[in-house]
């Protein structure tokens, strides 16, 4: 995180805020990658990866490691611990521990993979994800669970697209995602089913708040974006919501790490209920498509294009209304602050073309570019623009990247991105584990 839990933020640092677990450390994001991919090499093995080279490869090289390539094709379990430690001006000091198993349930031709981690941070920040998605014989059902908690500040800027950077404040809060759902396998590539969603935020608090003076016009003075949302001064510390959710999959990706070829695409509708235990009754529908085009024949130069679509239907938690990186994998809006934008619905679009550097696929590029659309942000007062009660936002954002490959096996790779769009030229930062789509 760019500030501390309990301090206005500086704004300042805001340019390379993303989610705790995409936005690594240098030194945890070696140390991490390294331990945990090698954990989760897959079961090709063929004269092509003969001639590529991953992290591990330089690593033997350097240590003078000539171990022979054993088969991967027997090894039904691979698990791995990783300890990592790191620092960056956003999150101070940060220590994390995980583990990574990955593994084929009998008759399965799909990877069954469990994962997770604690991170903690200087600032007091805490997030611990468990992630469990299990393929039954002959990858008839899917049992998936995500489940997240998060102790740390989000950063807010109002509810329309004019808002300043520098008007930015903090909301501090809790957060437990339980999120479990079974999908059954309609025909190949094609899967439906259901879940219940749970979401429960605690200890919320504002800070940075402007001091505004009540008039007339707004006798509670009412001063930010959460306090106008929930027409309170002092909005509530809890927010709950839960119901079920139902889930359409198609995904005929050649490798759901870094795919070359392929197309995934799900539709997902979820709703809560008063009477569930929910602050309100309230639905949102999330529609997210990706297509992975190859332009050469060792698949190291794609094109990939990515369309999400997310609408929210009555009136939800504010913490849950559309809002730029809050997308399901935090993975929206490179080349913006998460939570730049927030609205009762967003519309994105995405393109990145991926290329091979070095022959041996060590190093690859990307260059990317995006554009994300609230048709119907909501007004605050906080963040008044001519009087207008509505105003549509588009953004553009876009960027280039480094890949190092860290394993040949499993296509994953550590990305390293730099993305304008915010505040150029000032360059928004991140590195994360894994391609963004």
């Amino acid at each position: 995180m760019a500030y501390k839990a309990k301090t206005k933020p500086p704004m300042k640092l805001q340019m390379g805020k993303r989610n705790k677990v995409k936005k690594m450390w240098l030194v945890a994001a070696f140390c991490l990658s390294y331990v945990s991919l090698c954990a989760q090499e897959g079961a090709v093995d063929s004269s092509f990866y003969k001639n590529q080279k991953d992290m591990k490869d330089v690593v033997n090289e350097l240590f003078k490691k000539h171990k022979p390539q054993e088969s991967k094709k027997d090894r039904k379990f691979q698990y791995a611990f990783f300890p990592a430690a790191g620092y960056t001006s956003n999150t101070g000091f940060a220590v994390a521990a995980g583990a990574n198993a990955v593994f084929k349930m009998d008759g399965s031709q799909k990877e069954s993979n469990i994962l997770t981690s604690i991170t903690y941070t200087q600032f007091s920040q805490t997030i611990f994800p468990f992630q469990v998605s299990i393929w039954s014989k002959k990858d008839k059902f899917n049992f998936i669970l995500d489940s997240r908690y998060i102790s740390y500040p989000s950063a807010a800027y109002g509810l329309r697209g004019r808002s300043k950077l520098d008007s930015g404040y903090s909301i501090n809060f809790s957060w437990l995602k339980v999120h479990p759902s079974v999908l059954v396998k309609v025909s190949k590539n094609f899967y439906g089913g259901a879940g219940l969603f749970y979401d429960y935020f605690w200890n919320i608090k504002e800070d940075g708040v402007p001091v505004v003076i009540p008039t007339t016009a707004n006798p509670l003075g009412i001063a930010t974006a959460f306090e106008h949302y929930t027409k309170k001064k002092i909005p509530s510390r809890k927010e709950t919501a839960f119901g079920p959710a139902f889930k359409l999959l198609f995904d005929s990706r050649d490798n759901p790490v870094n795919p070359s070829n392929g197309l995934f695409a799900t539709a997902l509708i979820h709703s809560s209920f008063k009477s569930w235990g929910s602050d309100t009754s309230w639905s949102t529908l999330i529609i997210d498509a990706r297509k992975y085009f190859s332009f050469s024949r060792n698949k190291e130069s794609v094109l990939a294009l990515w369309a999400y679509y997310w609408q929210n239907f009555g009136k939800s938690s504010f913490l849950l209304l559309p809002s730029t990186g809050w997308d399901e994998a935090w993975n929206t809006g490179r080349g913006y602050s998460q939570g730049r934008y927030r609205g009762s619905s967003m519309r994105y679009l995405e393109a990145e073309y991926r290329f091979q550097i070095m022959k041996n696929g060590l190093i690859g590029g990307v260059i990317f570019t995006n554009l994300q659309n609230f048709p119907n942000e909501l007004y605050t007062s906080y963040s008044e623009h001519r009087g207008r009660k509505e105003v549509q936002v588009t953004s553009l954002g876009y960027g280039l990247g480094l890949r190092v490959k860290f394993n040949k096996y499993s296509k994953t790779n550590v990305a390293f991105d730099m993305g304008f769009g915010q505040d150029f030229p000032r360059p928004w930062l991140a590195v994360n584990l894994g391609e963004v789509f």
